[in-house]
């Protein structure tokens, strides 16, 4: 991304800018509007998408009594990241990322207003159900990346780490809500509540988005000499990921923790209801700490500088990461599972913020697209295989061992990354 003298990349909007060596600013980062709208909707989307994951996980559970159906629901919102996400960077490079965001909470909508639907006339069978996840995991993707492509152009360099924080920030809150209400929710009255309000919310996040300036997230022009074929754009994309060390460091390191780290994800429902012997409210309250402990980790990374030690805390994250996964795994205790559970949302946020703001710092922003959909989707590649292995893993020895061996697989990743990948152990921004 070409800089501007005082940090603010050349695609953002005028605004305030922060004078060079300016301490993170939450007030300077929410001071711009189309920042400001972008992370407004999605915490109107997320407050229904965290409600709307514990209603189908636990319809899911209820209507097949199977650990292994669930784990192939958890599947089905990933296989789409890892096929389709390079494919769609191209269109998020080419369309307009306003555009992109719209139709895509629209189209999103009308999909779990069907479920919802299914579900009431008795009709939400499993193949239907995975599905409508599947095709809400290609949703979920296409605004993945046109968010995550268009915060730069929204609020400058200096104030990335902050923005990201903001967005991390809310994502935790509205999981900590969504799950805790969503679990007491489903408990008390079923799924079809929490499925009809997600889909209220991609229709109220849809109609805030068009309130940010259609020159907000414009796609920028091929460069002279440059191709407009897809295939071209799209080899353009993945030349560039394969030819910068450090990203191909990173997805080393996330192939094995995004492994382990789904293998134990897939099982919060069963891990739940069979090992802590709790119920959906159970089931919601872990998550819910999960998110609180992002929460933490939000404003504590939103506060520091971290663009000197954005390496560093990737492999001290994981270290305690691994270790609180193998944690849950050695305990039957609800409260002491409740705050390893804190431990692992708080090192997510450590590690995630700081990687995600390197990337969109270096990355060129015509590029942005295309870079971070293969990124992601190099890196979320083994996450169906831990889920689907830690379904298979489960029936054959406990669901106990699984966690315990997820967690040792990302202290041995960790251990490795640490002595082999120096790139990434010294990434600055």
């Amino acid at each position: 991304m070409t800089a501007l003298p005082d940090g603010a990349p050349a695609s953002a909007p005028a605004g305030e800018v922060p004078p060079p060596g300016a301490a993170p600013s939450f007030r300077r980062a929410l001071a711009s509007r189309p920042f400001f709208l972008l992370w407004t909707s999605q915490l109107v989307s997320q407050s229904g998408d965290f409600i709307f994951d514990v209603a189908l996980l636990w319809l899911v559970l209820q209507t097949t009594g199977s650990v292994f159906a669930v784990t192939l629901a958890v599947v089905a919102t990933i296989v789409p990241t890892v096929v389709l996400g390079p494919v769609l960077g191209v269109y998020v490079d080419r369309w307009p990322r306003r555009t992109i965001l719209i139709g895509t909470n629209v189209a999103e909508g009308v999909l779990v207003a069907a479920l919802s639907g299914l579900v009431l006339a008795h009709a939400a069978d499993l193949v239907l159900i995975v599905a409508i996840v599947f095709s809400l995991g290609v949703g979920g993707q296409f605004v993945r990346v046109a968010s995550n492509a268009m915060v730069p152009q929204t609020v400058a360099t200096a104030d990335l780490t902050t923005a990201n924080s903001l967005l991390s920030f809310s994502n935790s809150t509205t999981q900590v809500v969504g799950l805790s209400v969503g679990g007491v929710v489903v408990a008390l009255f079923g799924v079809t509540l929490p499925i009809a309000y997600d889909a209220i919310t991609f229709f109220v996040a849809a109609a805030i988005v068009t309130a940010i300036a259609a020159t907000v997230g414009r796609p920028e022009p091929v460069p002279d000499g440059g191709s407009d074929r897809f295939v071209d754009q799209f080899a353009e994309g993945f030349r560039y990921v394969v030819g910068q060390r450090y990203l191909l460091e990173l997805i080393a390191v996330g192939l094995v923790v995004n492994f382990a780290g789904n293998a134990a994800f897939a099982l919060w429902a069963p891990y739940a209801d069979l090992v802590l012997h709790g119920g959906a409210a159970t089931y919601g309250f872990l998550g819910a700490m999960i998110a609180v402990g992002a929460i933490v980790g939000a404003v504590v990374v939103g506060k520091v500088n971290v663009r000197p030690i954005a390496g560093s805390l990737l492999f001290g994250g994981l270290f305690g990461f691994g270790a609180f996964v193998i944690g849950l795994g050695l305990t039957r205790s609800i409260p002491l599972a409740l705050g390893e559970a804190f431990g692992v949302g708080f090192l997510s946020s450590v590690i995630n913020i700081p990687l995600l703001t390197a990337v969109q710092a270096r990355v060129p922003a015509r590029l942005m697209g295309r870079a971070m959909s293969v990124l992601f989707g190099l890196i979320l590649a083994a996450a169906p295989f831990g889920a689907f292995f830690a379904g298979s893993l489960a029936v054959a020895t406990s669901i106990e061992f699984v966690y315990v061996a997820a967690g040792s697989l990302v202290l041995v990743a960790g251990a490795v990354g640490v002595v082999l990948m120096r790139e990434v152990r010294e990434l600055t921004y």
